[in-house]
C-alpha cells in the first residue's frame, strides 16, 4: 500500500535562488520516486537552496531519510543548502536514531532556518 505524501512549493521573498517545500504525509519507500522527481526538477532547474517544512511530515523511514541527506548533497555540490524546519519530535527521533542529526542542517522553526540563508 502506498503511502501518501504531497509537497507544496512556495517561494521565499527576496531569494530567487531558494524554495520553501512543505512535506504533508509519510515518507517512505512507496512514495520516493515522486519526492525524487520533484525536488530534482527544482534542482535542475536553478534552485540551489531549498527549506524543506517538516511540520506536517509525520513519518520519514530509512529510505526517506537517504534521499534527505541525498538532497543535502546535491544542494551543497551546487553551491546552495537543503534545511529542515518545524519537525516533529518522531520524525526527529528517526533520524536521531540513525545518527543523521549532524549530516543536516535542523532549525526549530521557518523563520529560523529563512534566515539561516543569509
Amino acid at each position: 500500500m502506498e503511502s501518501q505524501i504531497e509537497l507544496t512549493f512556495e517561494d521565499i521573498r527576496g531569494k530567487q535562488d531558494a524554495k520553501l517545500i512543505r512535506f504533508i504525509g509519510d515518507l517512505d519507500a512507496t512514495n520516493i520516486e515522486i519526492v525524487l522527481e520533484q525536488v530534482f526538477n527544482l534542482l535542475n532547474e536553478g534552485i540551489t537552496s531549498i527549506i524543506a517544512d517538516f511540520k506536517l511530515l509525520r513519518y520519514v523511514n530509512s529510505t526517506g531519510l537517504g534521499i534527505l541527506l541525498h538532497f543535502s548533497k546535491t544542494a551543497k555540490e551546487k553551491g546552495g543548502c537543503f534545511k529542515i524546519a518545524n519537525i516533529n519530535e518522531n520524525v526527529y527521533e528517526i533520524i536521531e536514531i540513525i545518527g543523521a542529526t549532524t549530516l543536516l542542517e535542523i532549525y526549530d522553526d521557518l523563520e529560523e532556518a529563512i534566515a539561516s540563508l543569509n
